[in-house]
């Protein structure tokens, strides 16, 4: 083969990057057999449990002898220790020796020699085979070349039994490039597509103990196709990096999406405040301090301008479904009158609904607006309500008022509405809290409070117990200045591929639970009808904790089908939903969502139970012992979906550096001077 096509082989640079250990002596499909030298791993600093490994028959420094046939090199990862064929020979002088060596027993007088050294127990070519040992390894797969560019296939063609293969130990070069061209997957629909780098993840790590190792160069990468429209689960004990690693993989997403053109919007919730707030943690520095335009933080209370609100105006007609049910969720003491309250109906069928039900809940809504009013709420300035009636009410509520024609039907509203401000809609209801017989009489076709009204009307008019002052304690949730229903903001900041992080810290358990559900069902349905309209739906990443009590066998049965954490688990890949999801309870999430979950990023589990049920998923049994006994912060176990094979991985820390990296991208490629 000519100079210029051995220059032209790609994987000729992965062998010079990497370290003899030794040579392949019986192969098989699936495992093989190494011998090396003490000396040659030596050089190599060490040969770790799980370490690749390169096998390759070519002969790369000799032209002469090039065959073109040979031009691939096997990926191998050592399992552990083999017994080489005269191992119990080796084994007797390797016992004599160490023996000798600790009782100083020698046989031979020199003054050269020191009593119980290797030089004074046995020769140089004694000492030099003892030194020998077998590696077993697994044969991940083949590397080889193909249209001038790296391919991996996850097996080999076949197994040969001469002594061709020299096994190199590949140096944080070689491995980087390994993993950038094999891990990072491209689509057949977007060959024409230009290739991915991929975004930096973390660095290969191979044990908790790294005297010897310098892999800092040694990358492990993410490719954003890997991410959209998929579920990604993160499984590790508390204290093991797993919320690093979530920041890590946020930040990460969001830098590739950046240099890539995607749009992908990330929603996070912070139940800690560690995602929206500087903490100590983090070098001081967090997720939201990536940059102004491109994250946006929800919370309750802040005294920051950058932060938007999650309170609800409770005045707004479009919020009367969120309002309600938040009153009723929170509405929790024990008395028949409160039960009838959260009983009525105020959201009604809507425009295209019953117009009978419908004038009937909307009278209701009133009458819960002006409840609200009596327990200290105030409506935006020049708020005003429809009141349906008729004639026959207005004249009775005009008598009793003493004022001719003061409530009448207004003009352009529906037949029988009238439009009144927050002073009028509670004279109105006031008067006829008091005056409910009246009213009803007047009416001469049937009681025109009805069980509903009549429930609402003894909260507003505190005809038992606190009444009205049960309502008091809601006045936190509500504000007049938000800019309109929080998930529909947070949906078109996650359209605009933002960041959107949630600050649940201040909420209560049970309006963060509600508020979780309804960004998520929101989201959910504007992608499905995007989707039904024959549209592509956009890419948008959920980030979900404590994953396994939602996304459990018992959950998922129980709960119904409409229920957003339910269609999460099922229907969120089909709308470009992707889902990253936390727990340390494998066995706890549903194996339907296992088995659909494409990235694995898995830290510490300290449970037999958990790591057999981890078993069983790709090949994460060859790192059961290891993913049990170390501990070490972010040391995972990576399997992605276009990734052939699970790499051991450092996950990088998230710090203020990674955080400044991630603001200069974004301003290289959107600010005024670097901006696209």
């Amino acid at each position: 083969m000519s100079e210029l096509a051995l220059n032209d082989q790609d994987i000729k640079p992965i062998i010079e990057g990497s370290q003899l250990i030794g040579g392949v002596y019986y192969m098989q499909y699936d495992t093989c057999t190494i011998v090396s030298n003490d000396r040659w791993k030596d050089e190599a600093d060490g040969v770790p449990r799980h370490c690749y490994l390169l096998a390759t028959a070519a002969d790369w420094e000799d032209p002469d002898n090039f065959n073109e046939e040979d031009a691939y090199a096997m990926l191998l990862r050592a399992e552990g220790p083999a017994k080489l064929p005269a191992e119990d020979d080796l084994m007797k002088v390797r016992e004599e020796a160490m023996r000798k060596k600790i009782t100083g027993d020698s046989s031979i007088e020199s003054d050269r020699v020191v009593p119980g050294s290797s030089e004074d127990i046995m020769d140089v070519l004694t000492r030099d085979r003892i030194q020998f040992s077998g590696i077993e390894a697994k044969i991940l797969g083949t590397i080889y070349q193909e249209n001038n560019e790296l391919q991996f296939g996850s097996d080999v063609e076949t197994f040969y039994s001469s002594a061709r293969y020299k096994v190199y130990k590949p140096g944080p070069e070689a491995l980087a490039r390994i993993f950038s061209e094999v891990q990072i997957g491209q689509d057949d629909e977007d060959e024409d597509e230009v290739d991915r780098e991929g975004i930096r993840l973390g660095r290969v790590r191979y044990t908790s103990t790294e005297r010897r190792s310098d892999l800092e160069d040694a990358t492990v990468p993410i490719d954003i196709n890997d991410i959209i429209g998929n579920k990604t689960a993160l499984f590790g004990m508390t204290r093991t990096g797993k919320s690093n690693s979530m920041k890590v993989f946020a930040t990460a997403s969001f830098m590739e999406a950046v240099e890539t053109g995607e749009t992908l919007g990330q929603l996070l919730f912070d139940p800690t405040g560690e995602y929206a707030n500087v903490n100590t943690q983090d070098d001081e520095t967090a997720l939201a301090d990536i940059h102004d335009d491109a994250v946006t933080v929800y919370s309750w209370a802040s005294d920051d301008d950058n932060v938007e609100s999650l309170e609800m105006n409770f005045f707004d007609y479009e919020q009367i479904e969120e309002v309600w049910q938040t009153t009723r969720t929170l509405l929790t003491q024990d008395a028949t009158y409160i039960d009838s309250f959260k009983s009525a109906n105020v959201v009604g069928p809507g425009e295209d609904g019953d117009w009978g039900d419908r004038n009937t809940a909307v009278r209701c809504r009133s009458a819960f607006y002006a409840t609200l009013i009596q327990a200290g709420f105030r409506p935006p300035q020049g708020w005003t309500t429809p009141i349906p009636t008729n004639q026959a009410v207005r004249d009775e509520v005009n008598n009793i008022l003493g004022e001719d024609d003061y409530f009448e039907e207004s003009d352009g509203g529906a037949p029988g509405w009238m439009f009144v401000d927050a002073d009028d809609l509670v004279t109105f209801w006031e008067i006829v809290a008091n005056n409910r017989g009246d009213i009803n009489a007047a009416n001469n076709g049937g009681d025109w409070i009805d069980n509903d009204l009549d429930a609402i009307l003894v909260v507003f008019n505190q005809e038992r117990g606190a009444g009205y002052r049960h309502l008091q304690p809601l006045q936190r949730f509500h504000g007049t200045g938000a800019a309109g229903y929080y998930p529909r903001r947070i949906y078109e900041s996650l359209v605009e591929g933002d960041i959107v992080i949630v600050d649940l810290t201040t909420g209560t358990d049970e309006i963060n639970q509600r508020i979780s559900k309804n960004i998520i069902d929101y989201i959910v349905n504007r992608q499905v009808g995007i989707f039904t309209d024959g549209d592509n739906p956009h890419n948008i990443q959920i980030y979900v904790e404590e994953a396994h009590r939602l996304f459990g066998s018992d959950y998922l049965d129980e709960a119904e089908d409409s229920d957003p954490y339910v269609r999460l688990a099922k229907e969120a890949a089909k709308y470009n939903i992707g889902l990253v999801y936390a727990t340390q309870e494998v066995s706890g999430v549903d194996d339907r969502v296992l088995a659909n979950t494409a990235n694995w990023i898995v830290t510490h589990l300290n449970s037999k139970n958990e790591t057999k049920e981890l078993s069983n998923y790709y090949n994460f049994e060859a790192f059961e012992r290891q993913t049990r006994e170390a501990e070490d912060k972010g040391f995972a176990r990576v399997k992605t979906r276009s990734g052939e094979f699970i790499i051991p991985t450092q996950i990088d820390l998230f710090d203020t550096d990674l955080i400044d990296q991630a603001g200069q991208l974004y301003e290289n490629y959107h600010g005024d001077d670097g901006g696209e």
